[in-house]
């Protein structure tokens, strides 16, 4: 995740960003290049009880090759609770295939 910085319940405006990587055999990590496809994007928020909001995501910085996806919270109801939140990213490539991320967590303040 990149600058997420402070969360706090009722927050909005705040951009969630997420840098997409792939491991390598050699556990070498690098940027998942997406200029080169349109299929979707998605974070998925995970409150502290478990529950999955899956929030509509774009490219930061077009045309992609930097991996990061981002999405802008507009609903002062998405964090609704302090505790530990995580996040994760969801793409669905054009051919179908998808990947996800590891999940981070980060604390929601009250």
């Amino acid at each position: 995740m990149v600058n997420l910085g402070k969360i706090h319940t009722g927050d909005v405006n705040t951009d969630i960003q997420i840098t997409c990587q792939n491991t390598s055999t050699s556990d070498t990590n690098s940027a998942i290049d997406f200029s080169s496809d349109t299929g979707t994007y998605e974070i998925i928020v995970i409150d502290p009880d478990d529950n999955e909001t899956s929030n509509t995501a774009s490219l930061l910085n077009s045309p992609g090759t930097d991996g990061i996806i981002h999405f802008v919270v507009s609903d002062a109801s998405l964090f609704d609770e302090a505790g530990v939140w995580g996040f994760k990213a969801k793409i669905t490539f054009d051919d179908g295939g998808i990947f996800t991320t590891n999940t981070i967590y980060k604390e929601v303040l009250g």
